[in-house]
């Protein structure tokens, strides 16, 4: 493939390059095509598979197996590989980007790849930090979802050198695909999602090993480990190798944040100890009030889906009805369960996981006009 270079101008987008097409980076391909048809869109990717189906379902124009040949007529240059690969990346890509390029990641930490962003990257080349506050326990490019970030955060942390119509630019994209853009400072960034997304994946895997340490013969902690344990647990079924990378990349926050919750079960220990009631009462109502000053109805780090309780009776076709119901208004079901283990749930027995806020709330009007109860979590 020969490259032109040509600088980007200030109102014009022709082309976008995506390196990785796993779940993130299929999905942003996958959005960006469908809100923006006329674009241009070359990917690369090292498993052959996801460049095969990506070109198959007519989601990327052009394909490449060297990077630069990926990047070399690019007006955005969207980095979606592992947090660990991004900074070597960046350091190639300074060499075979376009003069006025826009580069930006997807990683889940930022000051390590923001600081090599302003040792490598040339004048001429601007650098927005990326982080999309969407995703799956599930990975890879047939993984992948148009809608993955609609109604989700996304978070930018520009350069102080990156100017504002550039900012503005990659804003306007993310806008046009669903998402809420915003803007960060990377080290505040890193602190806040090591505790909000980070350390609930560290104690998610923490206590499915400290119930799997159980002595249990039988196996009936893995028949009653359902409702509550498996919605808090869920993220602990994320790719491990990923994890591993997000966890040493945010090394520092993420200790100091883990010894915060060490502190705090600790004391709960002491509380039992000493059978203290009210600063075990008053444990349990400091969190619920936190946690229930938080905002429903979003697309959240920690679950990818909205769960929506249905109260049905226990009879043959029950489920075949609603799921029929709610196909007749055109909302997709993502995923059902039924749950036998309900003490800490709000209510129901069938959950029906719904892929953003509209289809939630659509579902809900539609079963309570049929007179079905529905609860929120």
């Amino acid at each position: 493939m020969k490259c032109g270079v040509t600088m980007l101008s200030k109102r014009e987008i022709k082309s976008v390059s995506i390196i990785g097409l796993g779940l993130i980076g299929g999905s942003l391909a996958k959005a960006i095509r469908r809100s923006h048809p006329d674009l241009q869109i070359t990917a690369m990717d090292i498993e052959e598979k996801h460049i095969k189906m990506a070109v198959k379902e007519g989601i990327i124009d052009r394909w490449a197996s060297r990077l630069q040949d990926a990047v070399c007529r690019a007006d955005i240059i969207f980095l979606c590989a592992p947090v660990g690969a991004i900074p070597s990346l960046i350091k190639e890509i300074a060499v075979h980007a376009p003069a006025g390029a826009i580069i930006t990641d997807t990683g889940s930490t930022k000051e390590a790849i923001m600081r090599t962003a302003v040792e490598c990257l040339p004048a001429g080349l601007f650098f927005v930090g990326g982080h999309p506050m969407a995703g799956t326990e599930h990975s890879g490019y047939a993984a992948s979802i148009p809608h993955l970030f609609e109604n989700a955060y996304y978070i930018l942390t520009p350069l102080p050198s990156t100017p504002t119509w550039v900012v503005d630019r990659m804003m306007s994209l993310l806008a046009s695909i669903g998402a809420i853009p915003l803007v960060m400072d990377p080290q505040f960034h890193d602190k806040v999602v090591g505790a909000i997304s980070h350390l609930p994946h560290v104690v998610a895997s923490a206590l499915v090993n400290a119930v799997q340490d159980i002595d249990d013969p039988q196996h009936i902690k893995e028949r009653l480990a359902a409702g509550g344990f498996r919605d808090i647990t869920r993220i602990s079924s994320s790719n491990p190798a990923m994890w591993r990378d997000i966890s040493l990349s945010n090394r520092e926050h993420l200790a100091k944040l883990i010894q915060c919750t060490i502190k705090y079960l600790n004391a709960f220990c002491k509380y039992l100890d000493n059978s203290r009631v009210e600063e075990i009462e008053d444990f349990f109502c400091r969190a619920k009030r936190f946690r229930d000053s938080l905002p429903r109805l979003q697309s959240q780090v920690l679950l990818p889906y909205h769960d929506l309780y249905v109260d049905i009776p226990d009879r043959p076709g029950s489920i075949g009805e609603i799921a029929t119901l709610l196909g007749q208004h055109s909302i997709n079901i993502k995923n059902l369960r039924i749950i036998n283990s309900r003490e800490d749930e709000p209510g129901g027995c069938l959950v029906l996981s719904l892929p953003n806020a509209a289809s939630f709330q659509r579902a809900q009007e539609v079963l309570n006009e049929r007179g079905y109860k529905t609860y929120v979590k």
